[in-house]
């Protein structure tokens, strides 16, 4: 027996700086549009989640970054990873986004349907649980571009006769 879909206007797949903006503008500009949010990680918050070595910060100034309708206010315009991190959390608590997002799941499937104008999402838990189903009229990606699972790793020329250490940040 197939698991029942939830059906809503949006889903949103990542709930980083990206994905928690998209469901605030949702919030604002489109209130009576329902939405969930999918995201494989235990928290919100995506690079500023994963990445928690000493001195992470952002390359970009948080004025440029950070959400036109919740300006940056912090001392610090290149703004290091927790205070970004926060900043993310700060925001869903504000526009009640936490409530829409389904942690520890990843989605594996997304299929348009011509006939019924909808995707169909399907989502596993990430710690081997059951599927969530969902139909949407619209697919946001704002998955990042990390592999979460393995980072990039370029071939170097010569790697196995180096005598050093090899640190990737991921």
């Amino acid at each position: 027996m197939a698991q029942a879909e939830t059906t809503i206007d949006v889903l949103i797949v990542g709930a980083g700086l990206s994905g928690i903006g998209a469901a605030a503008h949702l919030t604002m500009q489109c209130p009576n549009k329902s939405y969930a949010i999918v995201e494989q990680r235990a928290d919100m918050g995506g690079t500023w989640d994963l990445f928690r070595y000493p001195g992470i910060r952002s390359d970009s100034d948080m004025h440029t970054l950070g959400y036109r309708f919740k300006p940056w206010l912090h001392e610090k315009t290149i703004a290091d990873g927790p205070s970004i991190h926060e900043y993310v959390h700060e925001t869903a608590e504000e526009y009640g986004i936490s409530q829409h997002i389904h942690f520890g799941h990843r989605v594996i499937s997304a299929n348009w349907s011509s006939p019924d104008a909808r995707w169909h999402v399907t989502a596993k838990a990430v710690d081997g649980g059951k599927e969530r189903h969902f139909a949407a009229r619209f697919l946001f990606m704002c998955a990042g571009y990390y592999d979460y699972d393995q980072g990039y790793k370029p071939d170097f020329a010569g790697e196995a006769d180096f005598g050093g250490q090899i640190i990737h940040p991921q």
